[in-house]
């Protein structure tokens, strides 16, 4: 049995304030170890720590171009999503999305229903 799932988070833009926060958020919500994820991408768990970091006093930054192999090595796709939300998206599409959302998830909520009763 399929069950549905309805997300009432915030978008990722209200998560995360800043497109780096949720680029960190990618590596350490991921389910991977540091170790694994930074070794992904040919990096040292310290090196890619220290780059993800939000320390004003290192100027040490993540570079833009590992960003593809950081995202397959943590499976996330987060900051791809970020950056469309922040850039792409006003709120009369973030709307007309959620109504597709919920026209394409009645019919399961309907059947999921019926099997209820």
């Amino acid at each position: 049995m399929n069950q549905l799932e309805i997300d009432f988070q915030p978008g990722l833009t209200e998560q995360f304030p800043r497109w780096m926060d949720c680029v960190r958020d990618s590596v350490y919500g991921c389910g991977k170890a540091l170790k694994v994820v930074a070794s992904d991408i040919d990096m040292t768990s310290t090196e890619l720590s220290r780059k993800i970091a939000d320390n004003p006093n290192d100027n040490v930054n993540f570079p833009l171009e590992k960003l593809p192999e950081l995202m397959e090595a943590t499976g996330k796709l987060t900051p791809v999503y970020w950056l469309i939300e922040r850039y792409l998206e006003d709120s009369e599409k973030k709307s007309k999305r959620a109504r597709a959302a919920l026209v394409e998830a009645l019919p399961r909520i309907l059947k999921m229903l019926e099997a209820t009763q």
